[in-house]
């Protein structure tokens, strides 16, 4: 009696270390995923901004400020400041504008 009672515990925590193992590996693909997604509106976000400070024909140097961050525009390139944290640079070119 006494052994498979032994074997009975044994083979309950190795279920409970098994579904422990799955949950947190659920957990860890949905907290990437959430960060890539994050990411994802962050850059969607800026560009955006990028596209509304062009069609207010934005300079060198100037900064416009929007509800969602900042964009300033340099010579080859817009830096967004995002209030939700984000900086993020845009590169372009010269000769397609």
């Amino acid at each position: 009696m006494k052994k498979s009672s032994g074997y009975v515990i044994l083979s309950a925590l190795t279920l409970l270390l098994i579904i422990g193992l799955i949950f947190s590996a659920q957990m860890y693909y949905y907290y990437v995923r959430s960060s890539a997604l994050k990411k994802t509106i962050d850059f969607k976000t800026a560009e955006i901004l990028v596209n509304i400070a062009k069609t207010n024909n934005i300079e060198n140097n100037e900064v416009i400020e929007f509800y969602d961050g900042t964009v300033k525009k340099d010579s080859n390139s817009f830096k967004i400041n995002l209030k939700s944290g984000g900086k993020i640079t845009i590169m372009f070119d010269q000769q397609a504008e």
